[in-house]
């Protein structure tokens, strides 16, 4: 009798462990995602902040060509400063997404192990009879938990991992325009304003035309 009670204890205690195990993972690999996440945010905000004001100085100093080139140099700096902070974050979100569903997968093992081991267990004791469908249903409850686990984990990182956890490759210039832009006719004051470069190169050809005539 107490080995019975034991049994079940065990049956049912296994599943709960892994249970426990599978939400604490999610949760805090969830948790570290969307700080990662709230980084990358704060970092695009913080340089379009300084690229603005940068884009100013270049309207308010154009014609000084030694602060002009000053600022040319000091916008392409910070742009490859960026884009380093930028990836290493968006590797630090693939890194921690990819050892998050490493663990998810290890506790569906344990979970398929010992699915497995009821299932013989039932069918050795009780054969084929309501118990055995009775384990299944229940243990069919636990899988629905590790399905949802894994959606909401592709689901907070499908913007920025492949399936296989790679880093979406972008180009990073789209960063800086929303989704719900419209042609470059309509937004072509947007293109000259954060374009100084070709606009000056633009200028500086003609004038170069108008000296040579």
């Amino acid at each position: 009798m107490i080995e019975a009670i034991w049994i079940r204890v065990i049956n049912e205690g296994i599943p709960f462990l892994f249970l426990i195990g599978l939400g604490f993972v999610l949760y805090r690999g969830l948790r570290r995602n969307q700080t990662l996440i709230s980084e990358r945010e704060e970092l695009l905000k913080r340089y379009l902040l300084f690229r603005g004001d940068r884009q100013v100085r270049l309207k308010i100093y154009g014609g000084d060509e030694k602060v002009y080139m000053d600022l040319l140099k000091n916008i392409s700096s910070s742009w490859k400063n960026f884009k380093k902070a930028y990836d290493r974050c968006l590797l630090s979100l693939a890194q921690n997404t990819t050892k998050t569903k490493r663990f998810l997968q290890l506790i569906t093992l344990g979970l398929l192990i010992n699915t497995v081991r009821l299932f013989i267990e039932d069918y050795y004791f009780f054969g084929l009879e309501a118990h055995f469908f009775y384990t299944a249903a229940r243990e069919l409850s636990s899988y629905v938990l590790v399905i949802l686990s894994f959606f909401l984990l592709r689901n907070q990182t499908q913007k920025f991992l492949t399936l296989k956890g790679e880093v979406v490759k972008t180009d990073r210039e789209i960063l800086f325009f929303p989704n719900n832009m419209g042609t470059q006719e309509e937004h072509e004051g947007l293109y000259n304003e954060f374009d100084p470069l070709e606009t000056r190169g633009v200028e500086d050809g003609k004038e170069d035309q108008n000296l040579s005539e």
